[in-house]
């Protein structure tokens, strides 16, 4: 029988298992400062815990959910990994170094539910939801393989994090709380295809995560194409959750919008952008297509992605374009997928 996760266990639960075993309370702590802080894979490694404690701990709880099956990484040290899950399914993770901030890009599902067609995430369908412990795991193997912490989250891998969200919230207390990682909430950025009950339940939590909202196109026409149906929301309602979420929060939301050549890539669609960006006061994150084979969709050229860019300024949008990493390693933005090898 499958043992309980150790990382999906709140420090009420483990206190709760400590006192049955009539261990003093500051055990809790020193267990979580080994899990969250300390990286450790096996609870022998765990020096200041009794003998009998470790045991007892080993006997009761799974401590790790993934293990690396596949690692690859770029010369300027991204690094994508295949991460297998102990029913055999597979979900991968990114690692991404910059001067300024150290970044891990998280999936929440296996497989994704909502299939966009420029985007390899669905390509092999979904599967079913992580374990907050699963989410979690990922930041943590990281950290370890690394020999220090993330700065930055972004839970942006495979899946739909919103269709996940009970387990999301979990293991973004733990990511974020003093007792787990103490990753600052300004610091983790939690995205979504415009699953809108889901953006406005995030608004009431109380919460200063970031939210990034994949838009794609400024017309419900072209999202329509974009997004599939069952998944997509109304363009107004979607940008409507936008605007409460920043009023609720006062975080300013990222529009994240890939271009792709002949889609979305017009003047008058770079018009809309911008008037959309300036009445909500929301930045767009520009992401030039990054190629999935067999897929049919282009990638703009740089004359093409620096008109458009202008054209939205011109309309006194705001615009960034994402600097690519990963792209030799299928590991930028929409290139992770399933994958069971």
């Amino acid at each position: 029988m499958m043992k309980p996760a150790l990382k999906s266990r709140t420090p009420e639960d483990l206190r709760g298992w400590f006192e049955s075993r009539h261990q003093p309370r500051y055990r809790v702590d020193q267990l979580l400062e080994w899990t969250y802080r300390r990286w450790a894979d096996c609870f022998e490694t765990m020096s200041n815990l009794p003998k009998n404690l470790r045991r007892d701990l080993d006997e009761s709880f799974d401590l790790n959910s993934v293990t690396a099956a596949d690692v690859r990484e770029e010369t300027d040290g991204t690094r994508k990994t295949l991460y297998r899950l102990r029913d055999g399914e597979s979900i991968e993770t990114v690692w991404i170094p910059s001067p300024k901030r150290l970044t891990v890009c998280l999936s929440t599902q296996v497989g994704c539910p909502i299939g966009c067609p420029f985007c390899a995430s669905g390509e092999g369908g979904f599967i079913r939801n992580l374990s907050p412990d699963e989410i979690v795991d990922q930041a943590i193997h990281e950290s370890a393989r690394e020999g220090r912490a993330p700065s930055h989250v972004v839970v942006m891998g495979v899946g739909e994090p919103l269709l996940n969200y009970e387990n999301l919230m979990a293991a973004l207390s733990a990511l974020n709380a003093p007792w787990g990682m103490g990753i600052g909430a300004r610091r983790i950025t939690s995205s979504t295809c415009g699953i809108v009950p889901g953006i406005r339940r995030l608004s009431k939590e109380g919460k200063q995560w970031n939210l990034s909202v994949s838009l794609h196109a400024p017309d419900g026409e072209t999202r329509a194409s974009l997004v599939p149906a069952e998944n997509r929301y109304p363009l107004e309602d979607v940008l409507e959750a936008c605007r409460m979420y920043r009023d609720r929060t006062g975080r300013q939301v990222t529009l994240e919008y890939t271009l792709l050549r002949g889609v979305n890539d017009s003047p008058g669609q770079a018009a809309q952008l911008a008037s959309i960006s300036r009445e909500l006061d929301v930045k767009v994150n520009l992401i030039p297509y990054n190629p999935v084979d067999p897929l049919p969709y282009r990638r703009p050229d740089e004359g093409a992605v620096e008109t458009f860019v202008k054209a939205v300024e011109a309309g006194r949008g705001k615009i960034t374009v994402r600097r690519e990493k990963g792209g030799s390693i299928d590991a930028a933005c929409g290139q992770l997928r399933l994958r069971r090898g």
